[in-house]
């Protein structure tokens, strides 16, 4: 295939042939023929001489180049490795004239001695001796290089940095009350995985000798309570519910409160957890705190909003600033109450009310040092219970106990409504009834009388559902109703002109200041009695 040159031994000297290479071989020039030539010691006389014969033997004539007959010599092949021993090439020479070429065989021994037993391709070895792919530098042997590996990598499925940047609203303001700085999690949730390290896999190089990858990092949790690895070592799962953080040192924490070691400002925005919530600061006026569970705030709350659907405690209080206000499921514990609206699904105690709107369902206690409850409208299911009632000025005070005339008025409109429900539903019930017996008298009902029976039905199920909604509403608001017999306001120390009383639908204004005594309701009347 390959094209080559051709010397041989005659009476006068050595000739030289060149012989064309077949279907696009490879053609060696006037260098190759220079090497061949120095390698094997063959004289040529000079330079000038032997490109001369060379150009001459092209046109396919043997051109003598020197006088005196060589020894011939076999064909050879020469082997080139690379520094890495990843890769071998091999050039095949032509014999002399008369002498053998090179085979298989030799080549095995060749590789032998060069200690090459990897990656090599017999294939491509064998077909460059049976096409006389003379000249051709050819690679018949490549390593296999490692294939690295990669450490494993933990992959955290909650917000690890924190970005305080605040949200550019469509008009161009800034929100800085949605800042997303908390994580929170339910039982069960996968807070991180683990994708494991892959090893790589060990290569060779042509001599046989391993290659092996880099060693790879393993990974494992770092965790505190409240977590657990799966089985198989590779999610971290929480156990409960709560707020969950990255810390410095890459320890995963799971924590049922949420805590704010500042105030809640510009830098928190808004907070809004499924858990608890401590606040070591102040929250400012304009933002809110919400949480499904308690809330503890150790500064004062400004004009902001507190919604907890467990307990409330201010260890200060709140200065609502006309705007503020604290709304709870449970209790609310507080030093001081001002200008707010405060509500409370069981009881309040405070050391002082001023001026604010307070409800509870339970009691409201005011008392300790000072035990002021001066303007406002405070309003308790049960009792109400203070040092200082109203003041010497004469402040508006309104301080309410017993049923509430809202809930009475909000009871009886309910039972209004699920006795016309039930009503409607019966005489459905009997339409349903009539035209079922006729169907089965007759065998079957005429068109309007199936549609009418039909239409029938239907209302009677969404009557039904109508109702068991009226008495799920109604036993819900009853719970807030309560016996005026048990309401009573209880005056620890003063009460002053300007208060007003009220216990159930029975109003009382105070006339006089009165001292260490309780207002309750008797006879349809309230009434003073002492403590």
């Amino acid at each position: 295939m390959n094209g080559s040159f051709l010397l041989e031994n005659r009476n006068d000297g050595v000739y030289l042939q060149v012989k064309k290479a077949d279907n696009g071989g490879v053609m060696p020039g006037f260098e190759e023929l220079m090497y061949y030539m120095d390698k094997k010691k063959v004289p040529y006389g000079s330079v000038v001489e032997l490109k001369r014969a060379f150009e001459h033997a092209e046109n396919g004539t043997a051109v003598k180049i020197c006088d005196t007959p060589v020894t011939p010599f076999d064909g050879w092949c020469e082997y080139d490795v690379a520094s890495d021993s990843m890769s071998a090439s091999v050039i095949m020479y032509p014999a002399f004239a008369g002498r053998r070429e090179v085979s298989l065989q030799e080549i095995q021994g060749d590789l032998n001695s060069l200690k090459i037993k990897s990656g090599v391709d017999g294939q491509l070895l064998q077909t460059m001796i049976f096409e006389r792919r003379f000249f051709e530098k050819m690679v018949f042997a490549t390593g296999s290089p490692a294939k690295e590996g990669y450490d494993a990598e933990i992959i955290y499925h909650f917000n690890t940095k924190v970005d305080l940047t605040p949200k550019l609203n469509e008009d161009g303001s800034v929100d800085f009350h949605q800042l997303d700085l908390i994580n929170s999690v339910a039982p069960g949730d996968v807070v991180a995985t683990i994708k494991p390290e892959y090893p790589g896999e060990e290569g060779r190089d042509i001599k046989g000798t391993p290659l092996r990858p880099k060693k790879v990092a393993r990974k494992v949790f770092r965790f505190g309570r409240d977590l657990r690895v799966s089985s198989d070592g590779l999610r971290l799962i929480a156990e409960k519910k709560g707020h969950i953080i990255l810390q410095s040192d890459d320890k995963i924490i799971l924590s049922g409160e949420y805590e704010i070691t500042s105030d809640v400002n510009t830098a928190t925005g808004d907070i809004d957890f499924d858990g608890d919530v401590r606040v070591r600061g102040v929250v400012r006026a304009g933002f809110k705190v919400h949480a499904t569970g308690d809330i503890r705030i150790d500064g004062v709350v400004e004009g902001a909003e507190i919604v907890a659907g467990g307990n409330i405690v201010l260890q200060r209080g709140i200065q609502g600033m006309n705007k503020g206000s604290l709304t709870a499921g449970g209790n609310i514990v507080t030093n001081f109450i001002e200008n707010a609206t405060v509500k409370a699904g069981q009881n309040i105690e405070t050391d002082a009310i001023l001026h604010s709107k307070v409800a509870a369902r339970g009691s409201i206690t005011v008392q300790g040092k000072n035990g002021y409850l001066i303007g406002g409208d405070v309003r308790a299911g049960s009792i109400i219970t203070a040092k200082i009632i109203g003041s010497e000025m004469g402040t508006n005070t309104v301080v309410s106990v017993g049923s509430n005339p809202e809930i009475i008025a909000k009871i009886d409109e309910l039972k209004k409504e699920m006795m016309k429900t039930a009503k409607d539903k019966e005489q459905l019930n009997q339409v349903v009834s009539m035209l079922r017996k006729k169907s089965e008298a007759e065998g079957k009902l005429a068109p309007d009388k199936q549609a009418m029976l039909q239409k029938s039905m239907m209302t009677v199920i969404q009557l039904d559902s109508n109702l068991k909604e009226i008495r799920s509403k109604l036993d819900e608001i009853t719970k807030y109703n309560v016996d005026d017999k048990l309401a009573r306001v209880k005056v620890l120390g003063s009460i002053y002109p300007g208060v007003k009383i009220e216990i159930g639908d029975v109003k009382y204004f105070i006339r006089e200041k009165n001292d260490f005594c309780q207002y309750i309701k008797t006879a349809g009347e309230i009434t003073r009695v002492n403590m």
